[in-house]
């Protein structure tokens, strides 16, 4: 039975940290849980998005034979600490939060995405008389959350590439990558970092106005969409059940639910190498992904 609940947000920057200092996870090893907890992307938890994620909810119900039940959750990172708090059990998580997961709380990266058409846009309000990134210097500046992909990491790295002193922004976080464009729209920021999807799904709901608002960058595509992580101490057979509905399917749901990829393959054979380059040029601590 998917059912679907809310945890408390728990804010990016103290999640981040606990998780960073905390000691080994609480849970047992080796657990089999009576509920999968599903963590839902923080920013994308409304109805509509809940809709759409029944079905992948209902593949890994299927794979594992266990009732899975959506939860809601505050922001990327604070995922991490509901993880390690067995408030969440598995999760669908953009690729650079899945790393940093993987590396401060020993998650277990089950599968990845791949071949979606994705990548990362820098949009700006035309008021803004913005037209290109060498006009962007002290300009508002709303990001997505700070553990987002294609809302924080990548756009941060078009911005640096581009010459733009990220530490003369002003920076804010506005939650999702629809009211981070909303922002712009509306006047109450001149720029977001958005995920590109978001610009046409917007634009043909009639939510998003391009006299208002225009694209000014994009990144190079995004290699990698959607991972599907476990806490530390699942079963290993449920990690093995899900990786095996997920991991070289050709199934046309299987392919929509992570994102709309052409593949899902072993995190392990995934190309990281975007990650770890915006990483090092973000000056985030970030290893080596093997």
């Amino acid at each position: 039975m998917i059912r679907s609940r809310k945890i408390a947000g728990v804010t990016a920057g103290a999640a981040f940290a606990a998780a960073l200092l905390a000691g080994c996870s609480a849970a047992a090893a080796n657990e089999t849980p009576e509920v999968l907890k599903l963590g839902v992307p923080p920013g994308e938890a409304d109805a509509e998005y809940l809709d759409m994620l029944e079905p992948l909810a209902g593949i890994i119900e299927e794979a594992t034979g266990i009732p899975v039940e959506l939860t809601e959750t505050g922001d990327y990172l604070g995922i991490v600490e509901a993880m390690r708090s067995d408030l969440i059990d598995m999760a669908i998580f953009s690729p650079f939060p899945a790393v940093l997961a993987q590396k401060v709380a020993d998650v277990e990266l089950i599968a990845a995405a791949t071949g979606a058409p994705y990548s990362s846009l820098i949009i700006c309000s035309t008021a803004s008389g913005v037209e290109e990134l060498s006009d962007i210097d002290d300009e508002t500046v709303a990001f997505v959350d700070p553990g987002s992909t294609s809302g924080n990491f990548i756009p941060k790295l078009v911005l640096k590439e581009a010459g733009v002193d990220l530490d003369s922004l002003n920076e804010t976080y506005a939650g999702g990558h629809d009211t981070a464009a909303i922002a712009v729209m509306q006047g109450s920021a001149d720029c977001a970092g958005v995920a590109s999807q978001l610009w046409d799904y917007m634009v043909e709901a009639g939510a998003l106005d391009e006299s208002l608002v225009s694209k000014v960058a994009e990144s190079d595509p995004i290699p990698i969409s959607t991972v599907v992580v476990g806490r530390e101490g699942l079963s290993e057979e449920i990690y093995q059940q899900v990786s095996a509905v997920f991991v070289g399917s050709s199934d046309p749901e299987v392919l929509q639910v992570m994102g709309g990829a052409t593949e899902v393959i072993d995190p392990a054979d995934a190309d990281w190498t975007i990650f770890e380059d915006a990483a090092k040029e973000l000056g985030v601590n970030l290893e080596d992904v093997e």
